[in-house]
């Protein structure tokens, strides 16, 4: 099994369908519809980060408390290594500023409305999980929400996938595209954990010239420089997506 997974990484790193990921350009169309933009809106938007460290509450409703644990963990300690920020799971949901809850497909969409109380209608037509967060005047995320129907997401084999996506979208990239590839935040591309091009989003996210109410016409120079300042920065981003996927197989076998 060890052998087939490295395969199947290889393979998929030297598929001519997924080579444009290393090249600037479509990394900064990608970071612009991602990182820039919204699922649920049409509108431009600023930067938005944490500033301050992530402290995440997992609120286990379901059973499996301790397969959605490693799960969590496993994804959260990738975003730390990747990002460079300080991310820990708390103890209690009064220290967290994410609330990640593990319930089942009869109540998310109830608890959902419960916890995150809004005006807006939720978009739960389609959805098999979903994360909200909000931000400051200055857009810095200050909280957020993940809430994953257990029973529906292992339904259609998207557990882990929404986990994965879920936290990664909070960090500060919240839209999806199927323009952006290969990428968990492309439905069609089918991926289920972080791609060196999500690595790479990231990276340029969390790197510390860029700063959260920072526009497009503001941040797209530094993402220039950074590539300019960083030669080696699609084999960083391969290195890193290799030993997370290595944690990631180590950790669920």
């Amino acid at each position: 099994m060890r052998h087939l997974f490295w395969g199947l990484i290889l393979s998929l790193l030297s598929t001519p369908s997924l080579a444009a990921w290393n090249d600037p350009a479509h990394v900064k169309r990608a970071f612009k519809l991602i990182a820039l933009s919204n699922e649920y809106d049409n509108h431009n938007h600023p930067i938005r980060k944490w500033q301050q460290p992530i402290r995440v509450f997992l609120d286990h409703r379901v059973g499996d408390e301790a397969l959605h644990t490693m799960l969590a963990n496993i994804q959260l300690n990738d975003l730390a290594r990747v990002t460079g920020h300080d991310i820990q799971v708390v103890d209690s949901v009064q220290e967290a500023n994410i609330r990640m809850v593990f319930t089942r497909q009869s109540r998310w969409q109830d608890e959902t409305r419960e916890l995150w109380p809004t005006q807006d209608s939720f978009p739960f037509r389609g959805s098999i999980c979903m994360a909200h967060f909000s931000v400051s005047q200055k857009t810095e995320i200050r909280k957020a929400l993940i809430v994953i129907p257990v029973d529906l997401a292992r339904e259609r084999g998207k557990l882990f996938a929404c986990v994965v996506e879920e936290l990664t979208q909070v960090m500060g990239l919240p839209n999806d595209s199927d323009k952006v590839f290969p990428s968990i935040f492309n439905d069609a591309s089918k991926n289920a954990l972080m791609t060196p091009l999500d690595i790479t989003l990231l990276r340029l996210l969390y790197s510390s010239e860029v700063h959260a109410g920072m526009t497009e016409t503001q941040v797209m120079p530094i993402l220039e420089s950074w590539f300019r300042q960083n030669p080696g920065w699609s084999k960083q981003s391969t290195d890193l997506y290799l030993e997370t996927k290595f944690i990631t197989e180590f950790g669920l076998n």
